[in-house]
């Protein structure tokens, strides 16, 4: 008899640093989820907190037992936002001294005289200029000469730059000189990180451009530090370093290599990882319309999901103060690069609330962050955050946070509150709390308009997909005041983000400026440039070593009628540019043209500006498991009852608490109640009911709250009701 040998299971590991924590997940092939957890994110050195990570979740395992690693990192965004960057010198042609002090033209709010752009990452002082230049056509019309090139090596060293930046006029169209300065400074200068332009994003727009290249070279030797010492750190514990891969902002997993490479691409690591996650649920689920809702400990995120898939964006800027959106720009530095439309505020479980001068509340955007954290953890923070808040309402237990791993000091929280809010305030501590709880809702509610009400789009048709640590407590209150028609709950929301990264696939995005009409005339033209794009993906295909199998390249164009001055990314068709090729690409144009504006002319002439190739690596997904089938009532998961401050109603109620890991599939809490679970909260207001589906997830739809508490089978009572809030200061 054959012995029945069956092969050992492939196992992943997930780890998304967050602001305040990290969230880590062990998923296998056959069974799921294995593990999560959360541990606290070390801000002084975020290779540690990766590698606290994945000893918890590794469990004692041997390195070969895991298969990959995979990793959002905030290295990117955190050294933009902190002004911690290498000292970076930039190369233009001569005259163009201060394309980054002039940048655009436009005000970042029409009305506000004390407005300011954000300063270079470059100053003024580091921006050297070059005697050569590139004309409109390609062609050369001042040469770039020896004696030129050779004085450069020096005024470098005198700068005392760690990263050199060339950014030349029109070489998108002909990096011939860029690449020449490139190849010498780099045989000179050894030491240094030399970035050219044309290497990073071959396309017109110079002040984009130049700002995109910048930002490479501002961020690599960062990066590339942060990236060698946790190499070292996985050697040390013998993982072989080819398992880590790290999530771009895409929505695409690559190589510690090429990410070092192309750091621009991550500055929205792990919320874009999020996204993916929501996507994935959303076509498992067979959900059409879905908003992403992330809420951390420091921000608050959302996207639109329509059909299973995410929208992206290619104008996009790191530091645009506290709403960044489309919106709201011209705040902060531009990146262009494809990257997960994210619409996102200052609002997390960290969120500061204090009192302003005219004796308001306001919460955020500053953010008690990981440390000190909140008032609550004990751990210094003197100033009250939206966790504390929620604390104090009762709707975290002070016991059980983290899965009980942390307790939390709600008589610090309500002392603080007291002094800080509801003092000055004239108010109760319960008011003061439910204050600020209601203004963080206000921020989140603006982004969940942006990404629905402000694109024309009705939001009563869409499902709220929410997550984050946090999410889960605001989700319902959000939805009730948008009229969405539904929440849903992953079965791990507090690291949602982390099994996103178990569900991504590697992607690399390549572009080239074209500025071509689509007519016949220019079908050869075309076809060559879309040639070079496929064979420099699949070149980088080729290097992260995926199968042929499993390679796919996605075309698409950004399209504009000529007269316009700003494009729309579509679709481009499959097969060869030829006349039915090119027929086929104008309609698909017009057609998004009608969708976006309500308004296309077909009798116009349409150009490509940009051709785009997306290089994709399909990975194997796990699928998700079944769970236990119960009865309509979870009165086996209710573990406990206390008492519960609502926004709805604005009354405390004695509610059940319920263990969410014992619920049954079918079972139905009807609110109001409570459900814990080591990585998050879920709040049911009074006229919600939480229905468990086949896979654990929760589907929370408003109903009655009387035909709620029926089938939740425990009662409820009202034992206080609050008076409104009263934001007035004491006289």
């Amino acid at each position: 008899m054959k012995a029945n040998i069956t092969a050992p299971e492939k196992l992943s590991i997930g780890i998304d640093i967050g602001g305040t924590f990290t969230d880590v997940v062990l998923m296998g092939g056959r069974r799921g989820i294995v593990a999560k957890y959360k541990v606290d994110t070390t801000p002084d050195g975020l290779e540690n907190c990766f590698i606290n990570g994945l000893e918890r979740a590794s469990g004692g395992r041997a390195p070969h037992e895991i298969a990959r690693l995979l990793h959002a990192t905030t290295v990117a965004t955190n050294t933009v936002l902190e002004g911690k960057g290498a000292r970076t010198a930039l190369l233009v042609t001569e005259g163009f001294r201060d394309v980054l002090e002039i940048a655009r033209q436009r005000r970042p709010s029409l009305y506000d005289l004390l407005a300011e752009k954000a300063k270079p990452l470059v100053p003024r002082r580091l921006v050297f200029e070059v005697k050569e230049r590139i004309g409109a056509d390609g062609g050369i019309v001042v040469p770039l000469d020896d004696a030129e090139l050779e004085r450069f090596p020096d005024v470098i060293r005198r700068s005392r730059a760690e990263s050199v930046v060339v950014a030349l006029l029109f070489s998108y169209l002909n990096p011939v000189h860029e690449l020449r300065i490139r190849d010498y400074l780099r045989a000179k200068l050894p030491g240094h990180s030399i970035v050219a332009s044309s290497d990073v994003i071959p396309e017109f727009r110079e002040f984009e451009r130049t700002s995109t290249a910048v930002l490479v070279g501002y961020l690599k030797p960062i990066f590339e530090r942060y990236t060698g010492k946790l190499v070292k750190r996985l050697k040390e514990r013998s993982y072989n370093s080819d398992k880590l891969l790290i999530m771009n902002s895409a929505g695409g997993l690559t190589s510690a290599d090429a990410a070092g490479e192309r750091p621009h691409t991550l500055v929205e690591s792990g919320p874009a990882a999020g996204v993916i996650a929501a996507a994935w649920l959303a076509r498992a689920m067979g959900e059409p319309y879905v908003i992403s809702f992330d809420m951390g400990g420091t921000t608050a995120k959302a996207s639109l999901i329509e059909a299973g898939e995410y929208r992206t964006t290619t104008e996009y800027e790191i530091g645009a103060g506290m709403h960044q959106s489309l919106a709201v720009r011209f705040t902060g530095y531009p990146i262009k690069a494809p990257m997960i439309e994210l619409t996102e505020c200052s609002a997390g479980g960290g969120s500061i609330a204090a009192t302003d001068g005219l004796g308001g509340l306001k919460v955020g955007p500053r953010s008690a962050g990981a440390d000190p954290g909140p008032v609550c953890y004990g751990r210094g923070g003197e100033q009250p955050t939206v966790t504390d808040a929620n604390l104090v309402l009762g709707r975290i237990n002070p016991d059980y946070f983290v899965g009980g791993e942390a307790k939390l000091d709600r008589e610090r929280a309500v002392a603080t509150i007291r002094s800080k809010i509801a003092e000055p305030l004239g108010m109760s501590v319960m008011d003061a709390a439910a204050g600020i709880v209601g203004i963080a809702n206000a921020h989140m509610m603006r982004i969940l308009r942006v990404v629905s009400v402000s694109r024309g789009l009705d939001p009563r048709t869409f499902s709220l997909v929410a997550f984050g640590g946090a999410g889960p407590l605001h989700a319902a209150d959000l939805a009730a005041e948008l009229g969405l028609s539904k929440v849903i709950i992953p079965e791990a929301p507090g690291v949602f983000s982390a099994l996103g990264l178990l569900w991504a696939d590697l992607r690399a995005d390549f572009s080239k400026t074209a500025r071509k009409n689509l007519n016949p005339e220019n079908a050869a033209a075309l076809q060559a440039l879309l040639d070079r794009l496929d064979a420099e993906s699949a070149q980088w295909l080729a290097n992260e070593k995926v199968p042929v199998g499993r390679r796919l390249l996605v075309r698409s164009a950004d399209m504009r009628y000529p007269l316009q001055n700003y494009e729309i990314n579509v679709a481009l068709p499959s097969g060869p540019v030829d006349v039915d090729w090119l027929k086929r690409a104008v309609d698909a144009f017009h057609a998004a043209h009608q969708r976006l504006y309500s308004y296309c002319d077909r009798g116009e002439q349409v150009q490509i500006v940009n051709l785009r190739v997306a290089a994709i690596g399909q990975t194997e997904h796990v699928k998700p498991r079944l769970i236990e089938r119960g009865s309509a009532s979870p009165k086996a998961a209710q573990k406990s009852e206390r008492q519960v401050c609502f926004q709805e109603g604005a009354v405390v109620q004695t509610c059940p608490i319920y263990e969410r890991e014992r619920l049954l599939a079918g079972n139905v809490v009807g609110g109001p109640a409570v459900i814990e679970q080591a990585d998050s909260t879920i709040l049911v207001p009074p006229s919600f009911n939480a229905l468990v589906d086949p896979h654990g997830r929760l589907i929370m739809t408003r109903g009655s709250a009387t035909a709620g508490k029926s089938r939740a089978g425990p009662k409820r009572k009202a034992s206080a009701r609050r008076s409104a809030p009263k934001m007035k200061r004491k006289r």
